[in-house]
């Protein structure tokens, strides 16, 4: 007669036989991957980019691949740094702005000069037409789901404000890519580098008498509009190009199906799309800015904005020459 089998080896045996269920080809648990940016998780670029992506392709995959996206700097601290996460795989998915690691991306940052990109879709559109071209080397580290251009930046000053170039000489304004640096250089001001994350803090204490950036962040969710007292848009803006990077590796794990789902939910339309949700944004702060009594709006002349014309045009003649010294077609 055959002992009775105890409980704890009952449990033992069914323990193992779901170990050997989970194991068994077609019944492995689907696949996860982490994406990571530096914003809060109320910022429009997690609530109408990244969540409906995530719930597109866990919709698409029928669960089998996901996205757990990690807001604010939750995968490591730094914005600097995202780029070299999705290189390493720190992050499967990482969000970039590329001019924080300006010289990997020299000809795609060629949009950013001031007065190029006129607004986010018409640069995203002009992005992805020489994509192929003349871009696509730049990226060979990575995946690149979407990458596309920001509204032109809108100047947000602290105590003075500006209308020509005369008004902004000697002003430390706070600006995020070597473009900024060279184009508020021009205009007589002075550049300091800092990333977006640190923008309310300079300008609220005085580190810096202004900041070059998109007109959004004026109100949620960076609040410059508390620490400002001027905004003057209308000026030949710089833009910045930002990047949802994925890791090389990760990529290639993917099942060829799922490589196309995600293929199918990002690129250059998930770009333009990206590209027009912020820039509706920033449309609707410089709308705000003009009715906002703590804030004044200037929109300068034809006259006054000469000045800032002219600095742009010096910016860009000097980048042109530059990247043909090195052998690149920059006007091409």
């Amino acid at each position: 007669m055959k002992k009775p089998i105890s409980k704890r080896a009952a449990m033992i045996r069914m323990l193992l036989i779901w170990v050997l269920i989970a194991a068994a080809p077609g019944t492995a648990a689907g696949k996860e991957l982490k994406l990571a940016h530096f914003m809060p998780p109320g910022h429009i670029l997690h609530q109408k980019v990244f969540l409906p992506l995530a719930e597109d392709l866990a919709k698409a995959t029928g669960g089998e691949l996901t996205i757990k996206i990690y807001p604010s700097e939750a995968l490591g601290k730094g914005a600097i740094q995202q780029y070299k996460r999705a290189v390493e795989g720190v992050a499967d998915i990482a969000f970039c702005i590329s001019s924080y690691t300006a010289v990997l991306f020299p000809r795609t940052l060629l949009i950013t000069q001031p007065g190029v990109a006129r607004s986010a879709e018409e640069g995203t559109r002009k992005l992805w037409d020489i994509y192929d071209a003349h871009l696509k080397d730049e990226y060979r580290e990575i995946k690149v789901l979407g990458i596309w251009v920001m509204s032109p930046k809108a100047l947000i000053g602290r105590t003075r404000a500006v209308r020509t170039v005369a008004d902004i000489k000697g002003m430390k304004v706070l600006i995020s890519s070597p473009t900024e640096t060279q184009f508020i250089q021009a205009c007589g001001a002075v550049p300091v580098a800092m990333p977006v994350t640190e923008a309310y803090n300079a300008l609220n204490t005085g580190i810096v008498d202004a900041v070059m950036m998109q007109p959004s962040a004026l109100y949620k969710p960076w609040n410059l509009a508390e620490a400002a007292r001027h905004v003057t848009g209308g000026l030949p803006g710089t833009t910045s190009v930002v990047l949802l990077a994925m890791n090389k590796q990760s990529w290639n794990d993917l099942s060829e199906g799922d490589r196309a789902v995600l293929d199918s939910l990002t690129g250059r339309k998930f770009s333009i799309k990206a590209g027009g949700i912020w820039g509706a944004l920033d449309e609707q702060a410089l709308e705000k800015a003009k009715t906002d009594p703590k804030i004044g709006y200037i929109s300068p002349t034809p006259v006054q904005r000469a000045g800032f014309e002219a600095a742009a045009r010096e910016v860009i003649e000097a980048e042109m020459i530059r990247l043909e010294k090195e052998g690149m077609g920059a006007r091409e």
